[in-house]
Protein backbone atom coordinates (compact mmCIF):
# COMPACT_ATOMS: atom_id res chain seq x y z
CA UNK A 1 0.00 0.00 0.00
CA UNK A 2 0.98 3.33 -0.63
CA UNK A 3 0.53 6.62 0.97
CA UNK A 4 -0.34 10.44 0.32
CA UNK A 5 3.43 10.41 -1.31
CA UNK A 6 3.33 7.59 -3.43
CA UNK A 7 6.19 5.44 -1.47
CA UNK A 8 5.51 2.70 0.00
CA UNK A 9 6.12 1.98 3.44
CA UNK A 10 9.03 -0.35 3.15
CA UNK A 11 10.94 2.16 0.54
CA UNK A 12 10.50 5.10 3.18
CA UNK A 13 12.23 2.75 5.53
CA UNK A 14 14.93 2.29 2.52
CA UNK A 15 15.62 6.06 1.77
CA UNK A 16 15.56 6.86 5.56
CA UNK A 17 18.60 4.18 5.40
CA UNK A 18 20.16 5.35 2.85
CA UNK A 19 20.41 9.02 4.42
CA UNK A 20 21.76 7.08 7.37
CA UNK A 21 24.53 5.71 5.39
CA UNK A 22 25.48 8.81 3.19
CA UNK A 23 25.37 11.18 6.79
CA UNK A 24 27.68 8.16 8.21
CA UNK A 25 29.95 8.05 5.41
CA UNK A 26 30.03 12.10 5.66
CA UNK A 27 30.82 12.19 9.39
CA UNK A 28 32.95 8.95 9.77
CA UNK A 29 35.23 10.85 6.95
CA UNK A 30 35.65 14.26 8.24
CA UNK A 31 35.40 13.36 12.40
CA UNK A 32 36.07 9.11 12.39
CA UNK A 33 34.44 6.77 14.10
CA UNK A 34 35.50 7.57 17.98
CA UNK A 35 34.28 11.62 16.86
CA UNK A 36 31.29 10.43 15.80
CA UNK A 37 27.99 10.25 17.52
CA UNK A 38 24.42 8.45 16.57
CA UNK A 39 22.74 11.86 17.53
CA UNK A 40 25.43 13.94 15.17
CA UNK A 41 24.73 10.85 12.27
CA UNK A 42 20.61 11.65 12.93
CA UNK A 43 20.90 16.07 12.44
CA UNK A 44 23.14 15.34 9.34
CA UNK A 45 20.72 13.22 7.66
CA UNK A 46 17.95 15.14 8.84
CA UNK A 47 16.23 12.46 10.66
CA UNK A 48 14.50 12.49 14.34
CA UNK A 49 15.85 10.03 16.82
CA UNK A 50 13.18 6.89 16.54
CA UNK A 51 14.71 6.37 12.78
CA UNK A 52 18.39 5.35 13.60
CA UNK A 53 16.85 2.09 15.09
CA UNK A 54 14.69 0.68 12.23
CA UNK A 55 17.85 0.23 10.59
CA UNK A 56 20.74 0.08 12.84
CA UNK A 57 21.16 -1.61 16.18
CA UNK A 58 24.32 0.98 16.70
CA UNK A 59 27.46 3.03 15.14
CA UNK A 60 29.13 -0.43 14.22
CA UNK A 61 26.37 -1.38 12.48
CA UNK A 62 26.20 2.07 10.57
CA UNK A 63 30.13 1.75 9.89
CA UNK A 64 29.62 -1.55 8.56
CA UNK A 65 26.88 -0.39 6.08
CA UNK A 66 29.12 2.72 5.52
CA UNK A 67 32.38 0.40 4.77
CA UNK A 68 29.89 -1.98 2.72
CA UNK A 69 29.05 0.68 0.02
CA UNK A 70 31.91 2.35 -0.36
CA UNK A 71 33.69 -0.84 -1.11
CA UNK A 72 30.79 -1.81 -3.81
CA UNK A 73 31.60 1.29 -5.54
CA UNK A 74 35.17 0.38 -5.52
CA UNK A 75 34.40 -2.97 -6.79
CA UNK A 76 32.12 -1.45 -9.27
CA UNK A 77 34.64 1.02 -10.70
CA UNK A 78 37.78 -1.91 -10.73
CA UNK A 79 35.23 -4.05 -12.85
CA UNK A 80 34.64 -1.16 -15.30
CA UNK A 81 38.15 -0.88 -15.28
CA UNK A 82 39.45 -4.33 -15.97
CA UNK A 83 36.95 -4.57 -18.69
CA UNK A 84 38.50 -1.70 -20.52
CA UNK A 85 41.62 -3.16 -20.51
CA UNK A 86 43.10 -6.78 -22.43
CA UNK A 87 46.17 -8.84 -20.13
CA UNK A 88 46.49 -9.43 -16.42
CA UNK A 89 48.93 -7.17 -15.85
CA UNK A 90 46.95 -3.94 -17.73
CA UNK A 91 44.03 -5.14 -15.96
CA UNK A 92 45.89 -5.14 -12.17
CA UNK A 93 47.04 -1.78 -12.85
CA UNK A 94 43.76 -0.84 -14.14
CA UNK A 95 42.28 -1.72 -11.07
CA UNK A 96 44.80 0.21 -8.53
CA UNK A 97 44.24 3.14 -10.69
CA UNK A 98 40.56 3.42 -9.97
CA UNK A 99 41.15 2.43 -6.51
CA UNK A 100 43.88 5.39 -6.33
CA UNK A 101 41.76 7.75 -8.24
CA UNK A 102 38.52 6.93 -5.75
CA UNK A 103 40.48 7.51 -2.54
CA UNK A 104 42.11 11.07 -3.66
CA UNK A 105 39.48 12.45 -5.18
CA UNK A 106 37.61 11.34 -1.38
CA UNK A 107 39.91 11.91 1.80
CA UNK A 108 36.98 10.99 3.53
CA UNK A 109 35.99 7.46 1.98
CA UNK A 110 40.50 6.85 1.97
CA UNK A 111 39.92 7.71 5.89
CA UNK A 112 36.89 5.05 6.36
CA UNK A 113 38.79 2.23 4.20
CA UNK A 114 42.22 2.72 4.98
CA UNK A 115 41.47 3.97 9.38
CA UNK A 116 38.50 3.76 10.47
CA UNK A 117 37.21 0.59 9.81
CA UNK A 118 39.54 -0.98 12.44
CA UNK A 119 37.56 1.72 15.20
CA UNK A 120 34.37 -0.42 15.03
CA UNK A 121 33.26 -3.71 16.44
CA UNK A 122 32.39 -7.01 14.84
CA UNK A 123 30.10 -6.22 12.18
CA UNK A 124 32.35 -3.63 10.62
CA UNK A 125 35.33 -6.32 10.49
CA UNK A 126 33.14 -8.79 9.13
CA UNK A 127 32.53 -6.33 6.51
CA UNK A 128 35.89 -5.58 5.87
CA UNK A 129 36.54 -9.34 5.54
CA UNK A 130 33.97 -9.77 3.02
CA UNK A 131 35.48 -6.84 1.01
CA UNK A 132 38.72 -7.62 1.12
CA UNK A 133 37.54 -11.28 -0.28
CA UNK A 134 35.79 -9.40 -2.89
CA UNK A 135 38.44 -7.41 -4.08
CA UNK A 136 40.79 -10.24 -3.66
CA UNK A 137 38.96 -12.15 -5.96
CA UNK A 138 39.39 -9.69 -8.51
CA UNK A 139 43.06 -9.83 -8.37
CA UNK A 140 43.03 -13.70 -7.95
CA UNK A 141 40.73 -13.77 -11.48
CA UNK A 142 43.99 -12.05 -13.34
CA UNK A 143 46.44 -14.23 -11.73
CA UNK A 144 47.55 -17.03 -13.91
CA UNK A 145 46.01 -20.36 -14.27
CA UNK A 146 48.61 -23.27 -13.66
CA UNK A 147 48.50 -26.59 -12.44
CA UNK A 148 49.39 -26.89 -8.84
CA UNK A 149 47.83 -23.64 -7.62
CA UNK A 150 44.04 -23.82 -7.15
CA UNK A 151 41.29 -21.52 -6.71
CA UNK A 152 41.84 -21.12 -2.70
CA UNK A 153 45.54 -21.04 -2.89
CA UNK A 154 44.86 -17.70 -6.01
CA UNK A 155 42.28 -16.28 -3.61
CA UNK A 156 45.37 -16.07 -0.88
CA UNK A 157 47.40 -14.42 -2.87
CA UNK A 158 44.91 -12.43 -4.36
CA UNK A 159 44.41 -11.69 -0.38
CA UNK A 160 48.22 -10.46 0.37
CA UNK A 161 48.45 -8.37 -3.01
CA UNK A 162 45.01 -6.32 -1.75
CA UNK A 163 46.79 -6.17 1.53
CA UNK A 164 49.97 -5.06 0.32
CA UNK A 165 48.40 -2.18 -1.80
CA UNK A 166 46.27 -0.92 1.13
CA UNK A 167 49.52 -0.74 2.99
CA UNK A 168 51.06 1.00 -0.48
CA UNK A 169 47.94 3.62 -0.36
CA UNK A 170 47.88 4.88 3.18
CA UNK A 171 51.34 5.36 2.90
CA UNK A 172 51.36 7.48 -0.39
CA UNK A 173 48.16 9.51 1.39
CA UNK A 174 50.09 10.53 4.49
CA UNK A 175 53.12 11.16 2.19
CA UNK A 176 55.28 8.47 3.60
CA UNK A 177 56.57 7.24 0.02
CA UNK A 178 57.13 10.30 -1.24
CA UNK A 179 55.69 9.26 -4.85
CA UNK A 180 52.84 10.45 -7.30
CA UNK A 181 49.86 8.44 -7.37
CA UNK A 182 50.77 7.09 -10.78
CA UNK A 183 53.91 6.03 -9.11
CA UNK A 184 51.62 4.26 -6.23
CA UNK A 185 50.08 2.93 -9.46
CA UNK A 186 53.21 1.77 -11.11
CA UNK A 187 54.67 -0.18 -7.77
CA UNK A 188 51.35 -1.77 -6.86
CA UNK A 189 51.37 -3.62 -10.78
CA UNK A 190 54.86 -3.96 -10.44
CA UNK A 191 54.49 -6.66 -7.51
CA UNK A 192 51.50 -8.25 -9.23
CA UNK A 193 53.68 -8.64 -11.80
CA UNK A 194 56.52 -10.20 -9.37
CA UNK A 195 53.44 -12.39 -8.39
CA UNK A 196 51.89 -13.40 -11.60
CA UNK A 197 55.01 -14.46 -12.47
CA UNK A 198 56.10 -16.64 -8.98
CA UNK A 199 52.73 -18.50 -9.99
CA UNK A 200 53.26 -18.74 -13.80
CA UNK A 201 56.77 -21.01 -12.89
CA UNK A 202 55.47 -22.67 -9.74
CA UNK A 203 56.06 -26.42 -9.96
CA UNK A 204 53.35 -28.54 -10.04
CA UNK A 205 52.55 -30.54 -6.64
Amino acid sequence: MRDYDGKTAAERVAERRARLVDAGIELFGGHGYAGTSIRAVLRQAGLRDRYFGESFADLDALLAAAYGQLIDEELAACRAAIGATTGPSEGARAMIDAISRLLEDNPGHARIKLREVFSGGPMVRKQRQEGLRKLSQLVADLLPTVDGVDDSDRLLVGLGVVAAADAYLLAWLDGELGVSRQGVVDLVTRLFDSVAAGIAISPSR
